[in-house]
């Protein structure tokens, strides 16, 4: 093909009319591009903003994954996460790519898994495992790179966070033998929250992704777009099989033996935080049989954010669900009303 054909007026036309229309205000794709840059480049370059902004990532991609397609939505998050991975390498820059390029795939995952009629457990348990998946290659990789043993790295990434919040701590309007308590009392949180890190990294990984799925589907149901697997949060029930884990888990922590006592903790507080989200679930059920305002059921939301003691009668709702059906009780009670 002669060079002059290429590089025609005919040729450059088309191209430029072709860069015009991806660059277009209109065109989904730029628009997509532009949402998910400002968000990333805000996580990656402002951390007192970003710290909060990178929770809700997942639903950006998933939102985008789901009504755009993952395709597309997946080279329109990848632009401006290589962007940020080339400017903290040619500026050392300490910046959380790896964690945004994490959460990212994480939405793209639940818009994955989706159309494939996953039930919602599955739903939410895949994307965890790719956070929980990230979180112990995290320790493993950096544990042979300073030759150090993965729970010796556990354990300072928990000093650190523990110191970090007792800073934080000392500089709010409490009392000071409030403050003193905190402080005598460190290796004693340490060693503790040490102990539970593997519960706890999964319940975390499991919330972002619950909330994520929530705000998605929100935001989804915004546009006209409604999606039956997640519909039925409300009446999702924990494995009958769980309540054996549960007991026999509680049995095991009456045990001396150290490594006993440190398994059977995690696999108890897990069985803990699912009984928390059968119980979280009736009381959505409730709400939607009630009828209950929108803001009625996000301030008794935050009350058990604020008031955590909260989550111990919700965990016992979820718990002894397993004999007394509460949903049951609740429907039969609104058809008699």
């Amino acid at each position: 093909m002669p060079a002059s054909f290429i590089f025609s007026p005919i040729s450059d036309r088309s191209l430029t009319l072709k860069i015009f229309s991806i660059l277009s205000p209109g065109n989904s794709f730029f628009r997509i591009l532009l949402i998910l840059a400002f968000f990333v480049l805000i996580i990656g370059f402002v951390p007192a903003v970003g710290s909060v902004l990178i929770i809700f990532l997942p639903m950006l991609t998933f939102f985008y994954g789901t009504t755009k397609g993952n395709s597309k939505t997946a080279a329109a998050f990848l632009i401006p996460v290589l962007f940020t991975v080339f400017v903290s390498y040619f500026l050392h820059l300490k910046t959380p790519y790896p964690v945004i390029f994490i959460l990212g795939v994480v939405g793209l995952a639940i818009s994955a898994v989706i159309p494939k009629n996953r039930s919602i457990a599955k739903i939410l348990i895949y994307p965890t495992l790719i956070i929980v998946g990230s979180i112990c290659a995290f320790f493993i990789i950096a544990g042979y790179q300073l030759s150090v043993h993965p729970w010796k790295l556990v354990q300072r990434f928990v000093e650190t966070a523990i110191g970090q919040n007792i800073n934080f701590y000392s500089q709010l309007p409490l009392s000071k033998e409030e403050i003193d308590l905190v402080k005598n009392n460190k290796q004693l949180l340490i060693n503790v929250f040490t102990n539970i890190f593997p519960a706890m990294a999964i319940i975390a990984s499991f919330l972002i992704v619950w909330v994520n799925v929530l705000l998605g589907r929100n935001s989804l149901r915004k546009v006209g777009l409604i999606l039956p697997q997640l519909n039925g949060l409300s009446r999702w029930k924990a494995p009958e099989f769980l309540i054996w884990i549960f007991l026999i888990a509680g049995g095991l922590l009456l045990f001396s033996h150290q490594q006993i006592r440190l398994i059977s903790m995690n696999v108890f507080l897990l069985a803990c935080f699912l009984y928390l989200l059968q119980g979280l679930a009736i009381v959505s059920f409730l709400f939607q049989m009630k009828n209950a305002p929108v803001f009625l059921r996000y301030l008794f939301y935050f009350l058990i954010v604020l008031q955590q003691f909260l989550m111990i009668p919700i965990a016992l709702v979820g718990l002894f669900d397993v004999w007394v059906d509460f949903r049951k009780f609740i429907r039969n009670n609104q058809v008699v009303t």
